[in-house]
């Protein structure tokens, strides 16, 4: 793992974007697409305010694929609560991307068809040549997606249930706990795994023991987070106080990374 701590998320967040523009630059100036998997939330949304502004400057994001990591299950794409508005409203509808080019889980579905809609969702990235960046935030429990503790790293995408921990730390968003759904659709761990390049990103002093359990902890499906270890090329990008509990060896190593 390659581990840099800026000062603060915003910072952080526009070294995210750079890494992506850069990709996206290389591949343009050769007419190849730019498979990008992408997260919600809170973690992500100054990385969309800087992609947005890159696009502005003459980055063309015209021959970008986008797969969202998730979705909540069921929901409207037209609710404001779901990651379909929030993927527009954060940054699909401020750039030059096609929108036969984006992929969202299809919270819409019927139960009966969601099977057959998670297997074409693989196949999907598949015959795109697979994901060249893959952003992720962190869960307080250490989900990466919506694959919560204990699934296993060879899961596909798939419906889930949402813990007890995903759904309270989801309130401020909803409003009251009984909104928030109970289950998503969600990429799996071995999709996520089998991106050219993870980006996970994490702010704040309350996602540090997290971090710390999922950099330096033992591997573990309590922890999905660490399943990252196993990857060949992954970048954790990190504030001071998200990078606040790592060891000693660790923050010595990362301190002259500051950006």
């Amino acid at each position: 793992m390659e581990v840099l701590v800026f000062e603060n998320k915003e910072s952080g967040s526009l070294y995210a974007a750079q890494v992506i523009a850069n990709k996206v630059l290389m591949n343009n100036s050769v007419n190849e697409e730019t498979v990008l998997g992408l997260a919600t939330g809170s973690t992500p949304t100054d990385m969309y305010k800087a992609l947005i502004e890159i696009n502005k400057s003459g980055v063309s994001f015209s021959r970008i694929i986008t797969y969202n990591l998730d979705e909540y299950y069921p929901m409207k794409k037209s609710s404001p609560h779901s990651y379909h508005y929030y993927m527009y409203d954060h940054f699909f509808q401020h750039v030059d991307i096609h929108e036969e080019n984006i992929f969202i889980p299809n919270g819409e579905n019927k139960n009966e068809d969601l099977s057959k809609f998670c297997e074409e969702y693989e196949l999907s990235i598949r015959r795109n040549g697979g994901i060249d960046i893959q952003v992720l935030g962190l869960g307080l429990n250490g989900h990466i997606g919506f694959n919560e503790p204990g699934f296993s790293m060879d899961s596909l995408t798939q419906k889930v249930t949402l813990s007890d921990t995903t759904r309270t730390a989801a309130v401020k968003y909803f409003g009251k706990k009984e909104e928030v759904p109970f289950q998503a659709i969600s990429m799996g761990i071995s999709t996520i795994l089998s991106a050219d390049h993870i980006m996970m990103m994490a702010w704040g002093n309350e996602k540090a023991e997290i971090v710390k359990e999922s950099i330096e902890g033992q591997l573990s499906k309590d922890v999905p987070g660490t399943y990252l270890q196993t990857h060949k090329n992954v970048t954790i990008i990190l504030d001071a106080e998200s990078a606040s509990k790592l060891d000693n060896d660790r923050i010595s190593l990362i301190e002259s990374k500051l950006s």
